[in-house]
C-alpha cells in the first residue's frame, strides 16, 4: 500500500471513532428524565433564580455592588410568584352553554363569566378549556367584550381585561365534530401576568356541561315480524299492519304475501289487489351496538364506531317518535324497551357517553341477560362485517342485523369483505359506506319501500 493510500486509510479510521465517540457522548441514557430535568430548566424561574445565585456570589466575593442586581433579581422573583397567586385567589370564573345538549354540526354559544373580586383591575388570564382541537369544528367567534383583546387560538382562549369588583361576560362559538360530553378535560384559568416567571392556575369549579348527541336520519318504518305480539292498551288503530281488521285495498307492490291478495278485485281490476290490515299491536325493538374497537375500523368522526353509534341514534329517536318501544344495549349500558320522550333522551345521552377505546365484544353482549330475556320484541344487531363474518354469530329468530362494511370507513385502504363467507348469509341491512347511509335508512328494507 502506498503512503497515500495508508494516510487515507487512517484518516477514515479516525473519523469513524470520532462519529462513534460524538454518538456515545450524546445518548441519552434516560429520555424521560431529561425531558423532565429539561422543563425545569429551561424556564424563566430557573434562569431567573440562577442569575440571582450566580449575583450573589459575585457580590461577596468580587464586587459588592453586583448584590444590587442580586436583590433586583429576587424581587422580580418574589413578585411573579406571589402576583398570579393573588390574582387567581380574588377571581372566580364559570363556563355554561346556551343549552344542555346539542347534536353534532351545530353551532353551540359557551359563556365565560368572570368576576374580579379585587379591588385593582386585572388582566392576562388565558381560559385553557378542556375543548380537544380535533373534536371542534372551526366556526365564526363572537368579538370579545374589550375590542383590543385578541380572539381564542385553539385551546387556548385569551381573556379580555376585567375593571375591579366588577364582572365580565365573554361568548365563544364553536362546533362540535363528534359526540360526548364537553369539556371532555378539566378547565383552568391561568396567568402568569406580570413577569411571566411563573404560571399560576386554578381550576374551574362553576362548570355546565354539554351533551352532544350522535347525528340522526329519518328512517323508515319498523319491520313486522311473524309473530307479532300483542301490547294491550297501545293499539294503532289507524296504522298498517299485518293483522287486525281490513283498512282498504291497494295495488300489489313487490314483496307482499300472496296470503292478502284480494282474488274478486284482482280479477275485476286486471291486476293484482292487496288488502291493508289493521296494526293491532305495539312494536317492541332493542337495539344492540357493537363498540367494540377490534370490530371497527377509521379514526374521528368518520369512522365506522361513530357512523354505527348514529344509526343507533336514527332508529332510536325515528321509532320512539313514531310511538314504538325501544331499548338499548351496548357496553355498560341497559335501557329496557320503553317509550315517550324521555326515553329519547335516555337513549341518546348513553350512545352519545358510549367510550371510544373500549367495549363489549358482541359476543359477550349477545349473551348478557339483557339480551337473552329479551322477548315479545324484535332485536337490531349494529355491528361491523368482521363480526358478521363470524359463524357463531349467525341470526337468530327475531333478529335483523345492520352490518357496516370496514372498508368503506376505513383511513387505509383494505380488502371488501362480501356480506359473509357464504353466498346464501346476507344481512337485513348492509351499509358499504357513509354516503349511503342516509338513503339506506330511509328505503332499505321492504316496509320502508312500500310505505307501510
Amino acid at each position: 500500500m502506498s503512503a497515500d493510500g495508508a494516510w487515507t486509510a487512517r484518516r477514515m479510521a479516525s473519523r469513524v471513532w470520532l462519529i462513534w465517540l460524538r454518538k456515545i457522548a450524546t445518548y441519552d441514557l434516560f429520555p424521560q428524565f431529561g425531558a423532565r430535568i429539561r422543563r425545569i430548566l429551561y424556564t424563566p424561574l430557573c434562569v431567573l433564580s440562577t442569575a440571582a445565585l450566580m449575583a450573589l456570589v459575585f457580590g461577596l466575593t468580587i464586587q459588592p455592588r453586583v448584590l444590587v442586581l442580586c436583590v433586583s433579581l429576587t424581587a422580580v422573583i418574589v413578585i411573579g410568584l406571589c402576583w398570579p397567586w393573588l390574582t387567581l385567589r380574588g377571581v372566580e370564573v364559570s363556563v355554561g352553554h346556551d343549552r344542555d345538549r346539542a347534536v353534532e354540526g351545530e353551532t353551540v354559544e359557551t359563556t365565560i363569566s368572570l368576576t374580579n373580586r379585587l379591588p385593582w383591575p386585572v388582566w392576562g388570564l388565558i381560559f385553557r378549556s378542556g375543548y380537544q382541537e380535533p373534536d371542534i369544528t372551526p366556526t365564526n367567534r363572537l368579538p370579545w367584550s374589550s375590542s383590543n383583546s385578541p380572539g381564542p387560538t385553539g385551546t387556548e382562549i385569551p381573556l379580555s381585561p376585567v375593571p375591579g369588583r366588577a364582572c365580565s361576560l365573554q361568548v365563544w362559538r364553536f362546533t362540535p365534530a363528534k359526540r360526548g360530553r364537553y369539556p371532555r378535560r378539566e378547565c383552568r384559568v391561568v396567568t402568569g401576568v406580570p413577569f411571566g416567571v411563573w404560571e399560576a392556575s386554578k381550576k374551574v369549579q362553576n362548570l355546565r356541561p354539554l351533551t352532544v348527541w350522535p347525528k340522526t336520519f329519518p328512517v323508515g318504518p319498523v319491520p313486522w315480524m311473524e309473530d307479532e305480539s300483542l301490547v294491550e292498551g297501545n293499539v294503532a288503530r289507524k296504522q298498517v299492519g299485518n293483522n287486525g281488521d281490513m283498512l282498504g285495498v291497494r295495488p300489489y307492490r313487490r314483496g307482499d304475501s300472496p296470503r292478502r291478495i284480494h282474488w274478486g278485485q284482482s280479477a275485476r281490476h286486471d291486476r293484482l289487489i292487496v288488502c291493508e290490515l289493521q296494526a293491532l299491536h305495539r312494536p317492541v325493538i332493542q337495539l344492540v351496538v357493537d363498540t367494540h374497537p377490534a370490530s371497527h375500523s377509521g379514526t374521528g368522526p368518520e369512522s365506522s364506531l361513530e357512523w354505527a353509534i348514529r344509526i343507533a341514534a336514527s332508529f332510536a329517536k325515528g321509532w320512539l317518535e313514531a310511538g314504538v318501544l325501544v331499548g338499548l344495549v351496548a357496553h355498560n349500558t341497559a335501557l329496557p324497551a320503553l317509550a315517550g320522550r324521555s326515553q329519547i333522551y335516555k337513549l341518546l345521552d348513553a350512545l352519545a357517553c358510549l367510550p371510544e377505546d373500549r367495549g363489549t365484544p358482541l359476543s359477550e353482549l349477545l349473551a348478557s341477560s339483557a339480551c337473552r330475556l329479551f322477548r315479545g320484541g324484535l332485536q337490531i344487531v349494529i355491528t361491523t362485517d368482521r363480526q358478521w363474518c363470524d359463524w357463531s354469530l349467525l341470526p337468530l329468530r327475531g333478529q335483523r342485523w345492520v352490518v357496516l362494511s370496514r372498508a368503506g370507513f376505513a383511513a387505509t385502504p383494505m380488502a371488501t369483505s362480501s356480506h359473509g363467507p357464504g353466498t346464501d348469509k346476507k344481512p337485513w341491512l348492509w351499509i358499504p359506506s357513509a354516503q349511503e347511509i342516509p338513503h339506506l335508512l330511509r328505503y332499505g328494507w321492504a316496509e320502508a319501500r312500500h310505505g307501510s
